[in-house]
């Protein structure tokens, strides 16, 4: 970014640290090597430099698939270091599963994996990888311009001006190759041309360069992945500085890094393997959620809103009480501003008989103000400066007193504040909102004597490790957390919202591209503000911030002015209730996909590289998704009802029967009009669906209605209820004659089975009346035009 542009100077309490080198000689790359130690668990090399640095390289098989590469220089003083990724043995067990060979030849060793072989040129230095497919990638090493400069970062180390070792590698790019991940990016899926520091950081909005939500995971659209061990500030430069090469410098004690190979969903389920599976939020989290707002409040307020939803009848299942529940200047002391909420236990009792769930925002920062401030100082609760003082900054841009950040490495700040938000959870509430978590300077010292260049990113997992074990103990479940900040392994603390965009159509896709990406670096479960956070959108661009939200993995209205439908005109609200409804239909289909998403590590929202890696259009196709692996979002982000979308191989039909089916796969000029959302459906697709209520809840689905949209031959699908019910529905269809099964798996639930609370509805289908069973016996068929609520509500179409 030119010096010159406003956001380069823009302010920011933590950014990165800089990596000065020492000089002009400071690069300093592996040269050659020597085999220590070689066989089915790996390779041991020692390894010698240019400037005759020596050290050891480690190359062992995990998962099949995957490399674990580590490069650790001999007199590097160890630190205090947290390994985030936990492998599996490597001789034995699932991960010792398969074949492994290795073979010396001249001046090279190789390893043969199941799915790789990895060959090792020992001097001069180089490694290659070969996929199944015999696809190559090939480490850049010796890459230079024509005045004989390297142009490439190569396996080695840069020493820097503070004394301390970057670590470096380099492989080449192809010309037609695509980058994908690395956290949540505003900028776009591909990242391939870019450079980026893998630091969190506020973004201040949703249109920069900037990430709350950082990991060292990389995809390439040729076949393999990269994870980097760490949590320091890694960065990649993706054919930036060389467009023929991409690199990662990381400036740790060690480069420790896994070189995975497979498609992207084989290397997401990799990432799974390696960091932990996803949360599966609750059944209920489905639901939409509903925030005041960011504004002051009350609980007469607070009720006033529940009223309204109900007396509305628009779906709802969490009522989020933002910053306001705590006294002003005091966020964040888990304590209710009694003059605002005179009786919390009376609130949130009156929440939950409404049907609601209540949601409380929180950060782990604590004001100068707050009556809190002088105990926790004086046990040494905060973060530290490096002389020993308490650090203490401005993090509200000046519109709230000074804060210190809670020192989360000291078991007696982290006992003491599990005790505040389990004090607030008494209340009733059912979820926490952790908010920030980005502010840990580099430069500030932790109790355990971690500093800041290696708890910043480590920081919101901390947290949010934190308040997930203290809602578990407080209210029981699952411990989701609804977080702004994230890093490796974040996965598993459930939901994630992409931050605070404005009020804008840029940010509506800078939004969309951010959760895609956020998928595609393992984080399956994401929402965002509808609407968008700064500013009022126009009622136009609400209800197409709504479609697209309702259609999300998952969904919240929040803003800093209203976000209730029914204050943007009767027009915009029936488009909004429309979606939502069909939204709560959907909860079958949808939950199902997150339990798979959980299972497998892809996303619930699947961009469109995921599935077609190897077609060119879907790269560029990156303002839609698949959710689940049947239905077609396109969000509308332009003036007017109209966009470009990239339909996939196949037939795909509107939802609303509105016009033909479009064949893919073929870029289409699409134009919708407002009051419908932009939503196909997948030709041959057995979807499952139910009829809208005014809550997900978490009980059973009562009611199911398998739905064949413009059925083939077979089809087949699963149902995933709560309590980890498992149920394989297939169909088939032969001539006037359809026969559905149902098959149960895992935990019984009780009362009935699936087929007796099933019916079978035909979606799009013009062939002659059909005779139908359901598991052998004799079952009605419903035909359908269009897959909405209404057509799945009782007689009058009400929701249920």
């Amino acid at each position: 970014m030119s010096a010159l542009h406003p956001r380069a100077s823009f302010p920011f309490v933590a950014p990165p640290p800089q990596l000065t080198p020492a000089g002009p000689a400071a690069l300093d790359p592996v040269e050659a090597a020597s085999v220590v130690r070689a066989g089915p668990d790996g390779i041991l090399l020692d390894v010698r430099t240019a400037a005759c640095r020596t050290g050891t390289l480690r190359l062992r098989p995990t998962m099949g698939r995957a490399v674990r590469v580590t490069l650790r220089m001999a007199g590097v003083p160890a630190t205090s270091r947290v390994q985030l990724v936990e492998p599996a043995e490597y001789a034995g067990g699932a991960a010792g599963t398969g074949t492994r060979a290795v073979t010396r030849a001249d001046r090279a060793v190789v390893l043969d994996l199941p799915g790789a072989r990895l060959r090792v040129a020992l001097e001069p230095w180089a490694m290659e990888l070969t996929d199944s497919r015999g696809r190559v990638v090939r480490q850049a090493t010796d890459v230079r311009d024509s005045s004989g400069a390297l142009t490439v970062l190569p396996l080695g180390v840069t020493e820097l001006s503070d004394g301390g070792l970057a670590y470096h590698d380099s492989w080449f790019a192809e010309p037609d190759e695509h980058f994908y991940g690395l956290g949540e990016r505003f900028t776009g899926l591909d990242l391939r041309g870019q450079q980026i520091d893998c630091w969190i950081q506020d973004s201040m909005g949703s249109t920069g360069t900037r990430s709350y939500k950082a990991s060292p995971f990389l995809i390439s659209s040729r076949g393999y992945a990269v994870l980097v061990d760490t949590t320091a500030a890694a960065s990649f430069d993706l054919a930036h500085s060389n467009v023929g090469a991409w690199s990662m410098t990381v400036p740790d004690e060690v480069l420790d890094y896994y070189l995975i190979t497979g498609t992207p969903g084989e290397c997401l389920t990799a990432y799974r393997d390696l960091t932990g599976a996803a949360l599966l939020p609750p059944k209920w989290a489905f639901g939409p959620w509903i925030s005041g707002g960011f504004v002051p409040d009350t609980a007469e307020r607070v009720r006033e809103r529940a009223r309204q939803i109900r007396e509305h009848r628009f779906p709802c299942d969490v009522l989020h009480l933002d910053t306001y529940w705590q006294p002003h200047g005091c966020w964040s002391d888990m304590r209710w501003d009694t003059d605002a909420f005179p009786d919390p236990r009376g609130l949130v009792s009156d929440l939950t008989a409404q049907g609601f769930r209540t949601s409380l925002w929180m950060n782990s920062y604590l004001g100068v103000d707050s009556p809190y401030y002088a105990q926790a100082e004086k046990n040494g609760w905060f973060l530290r400066t490096r002389a020993g003082g308490t650090w203490v900054g401005q993090l509200w841009g000046g519109h709230h007193p000074d804060t210190a950040l809670l020192d989360l490495t000291h078991p007696g700040a982290v006992a003491w504040f599990k005790d505040r938000i389990r004090d607030a959870l008494r209340s009733g509430a059912a979820v926490i909102k952790t908010d920030f978590g980005e502010a840990v300077p580099a430069d500030a010292v932790a109790h355990n004597g971690m500093t800041g260049e290696r708890l910043h990113n480590l920081y919101p997992l901390l947290y949010n490790d934190m308040v997930a074990e203290a809602t578990r103990e407080a209210v029981g479940g699952t411990g989701l957390t609804w977080g702004r900040s994230s890093w490796t392994g974040g996965q598993r603390h459930g939901a994630k919202w992409t931050g605070d965009p404005d009020s804008s159509r840029q940010d509506l896709a800078a939004t969309l591209r951010a959760g895609l990406s956020l998928g595609l670096t393992g984080h399956p479960f994401w929402s965002h503000d509808i609407g968008g956070f700064h500013g009022t959108p126009t009622p136009e661009l609400f209800v197409r911030w709504a479609q697209f939200g309702l259609l999300s993995p998952l969904s919240r209205f929040h803003g800093m002015t209203s976000r209730m439908p029914w204050d943007f005109g009767p027009e915009a609200y029936a488009a909004v209730l429309h979606i939502a409804r069909l939204r709560m239909a959907l909860l079958p289909c949808l939950y199902s996909a997150a339990a798979e998403a959980a299972r497998t590590g892809e996303p619930l929202a699947r961009p469109m590289v995921l599935d077609h890696p190897d077609r060119p259009d879907a790269h560029g196709a990156d303002l839609q998704y698949l959710l689940g692996p049947d239905l077609l979002v396109a969000p509308f982000y332009g003036e007017g009802g109209r966009r470009p979308v990239w339909f996939p191989p196949g037939e795909w039909l509107p939802y609303s029967g509105d016009g033909a089916g479009i064949t893919g796969p073929a870029w289409h000029d699409v134009e919708l009009p407002l009051a419908t959302a932009p939503l196909w459906i997948r030709a041959g697709a057995l979807l499952l669906l139910t009829a809208p209520a005014d809550r997900a809840g978490d009980e059973p689905f009562e009611e199911v209605t398998a739905v064949w949209a413009r059925p083939g031959d077979t089809a087949r699908t699963f149902l995933h209820d709560v309590g980890g019910a498992r149920t394989a529905v297939s169909a088939t269809l032969h001539g006037d004659r359809l026969w559905v099964r149902t098959q149960e798996y895992g935990p019984e639930r009780p009362g009935r089975e699936l087929a007796s609370r099933l019916r079978i509805a035909l979606l799009g289908f013009s062939g002659p009346p059909v005779t139908a069973e359901l598991d052998g016996v004799r079952t009605e068929v419903v035909r359908v035009d269009r897959l909405d609520a209404d057509a799945l509500g009782g007689p009058d179409g009400s929701a249920r």
